[in-house]
């Protein structure tokens, strides 16, 4: 992936590679240790129903899921739920 700014990825929507919209871009979780980018924090749709890790109404996609960020952010909700998991 391209070099992207954490803040233009704020306020977009993130979308599955199926078109699902899953919600909002609102933040990103870094490791300060290693600088990891660890998870995108996303305030999901009404209707969205993932498997992924909530803390009330936030929702946490890993960020190795994050596959292109243009318009929107895109996710692959199949990896990101196998990294949930973990």
């Amino acid at each position: 992936m391209e070099k992207v700014f954490a803040k233009s990825m704020s306020r977009k929507s993130v979308t599955s590679m199926d078109g699902v919209e899953l919600g909002m871009a609102v933040n990103i979780i870094i490791n300060t240790g290693t600088g990891e980018l660890k998870d995108l924090v996303v305030k999901p749709n009404h209707a969205t129903d993932t498997k992924f890790k909530m803390k009330g109404n936030i929702m946490y996609i890993p960020f190795a899921s994050v596959r292109s960020v243009k318009d929107y952010v895109i996710i692959d909700t199949k990896l990101a739920e196998s990294l949930s998991e973990e």
